[in-house]
């Protein structure tokens, strides 16, 4: 049981509005201890732990390395490298996004005992998978610096920039999702598939620039391609994006955010009531 003292003491449902989005600062607290319970409960009588969360990815990569360098032979050097600049910021988006659908409904109970801002709830659940995705992309960018480049690039000091914007990217896609489910069951069977047709949508095994110059520009239109890319330019590439492009992604994670948590926010006070 997470402790529902303190911080969330006197909140009102429903009372938080977007400019008041700074506000949650004050239950930074009870945010953290969602983050170590979520990550608790994971792990929880497991003797390999975070190991596990790299073991199904890594055999992923493997096996699309193993058919797109050797078989269908992607025109790309170092494919492995260029994969695995990526694939965990896909992973990444597909297993929050999932969360989302049951997020809601599995703390039906605490959000009829405790009165707290629902949306810590995705916040929470969301920096829980942040934190494995920094312990996996450190192991990634770790081989790709050793094995690949056999130095270190100086673009790797925009990692964590990236690493910032893709939290706020898809936290935003998520609170919409949370929404939905929490008012249809539906959502958690119509979700994967909507994300296994974004993964062929989506720039993972293949590089943007494969993709016809007339469908190109609708195609980075998905909010995953330019995230993705921005990675691969940065960790694959060893060079910087440039400034146009950091602002357009910058500018579209805010715009999804903003829009997601208002969604989110406006039937908050029901959410107790519907699940």
């Amino acid at each position: 049981m997470i402790p529902t003292s303190g911080s969330v003491e006197g909140y009102q449902p429903g009372t938080e509005s977007l400019s008041g989005f700074a506000r949650l600062w004050d239950y930074r607290g009870f945010l953290g201890r969602l983050v170590v319970r979520n990550l608790q409960v994971k792990f929880q009588r497991s003797f390999f732990g975070f190991f596990w969360t790299l073991l199904n990815p890594m055999l992923t990569v493997a096996i699309l390395t193993a058919v797109f360098s050797r078989v269908v032979r992607i025109p790309i050097d170092g494919y492995w490298a260029f994969l695995l600049s990526g694939y965990f910021v896909w992973n990444f988006v597909i297993q929050t996004l999932n969360t989302g659908t049951y997020i809601v409904p599995e703390h039906a109970r605490l959000l009829r005992s405790a009165a707290f801002p629902s949306e810590l709830l995705v916040l929470g659940a969301a920096l829980s998978k942040m934190v494995e995705f920094c312990g996996a992309m450190l192991l990634s960018i770790l081989a790709i610096v050793i094995f690949f480049h056999q130095g270190i690039p100086s673009s790797l000091v925009l990692v964590p920039f990236l690493a910032v914007l893709q939290f706020i990217l898809v936290a935003g896609l998520m609170f919409p999702i949370a929404t939905l489910a929490a008012f249809y069951y539906d959502v958690q069977h119509v979700l994967p598939i909507a994300l296994t047709t974004l993964f062929y949508v989506s720039p993972v095994f293949y590089p943007a620039w494969m993709v016809p110059e007339g469908f190109r520009d609708i195609y980075m239109l998905t909010p995953i391609a330019p995230l993705l890319t921005l990675y691969q330019q940065d960790l694959y590439e060893g060079t910087f994006p440039t400034w146009a492009e950091l602002g357009r992604f910058s500018l579209l994670s805010i715009a999804v955010f903003a829009l997601g948590y208002w969604i989110f926010r406006r039937f908050s006070g029901v959410y107790a009531e519907v699940i």
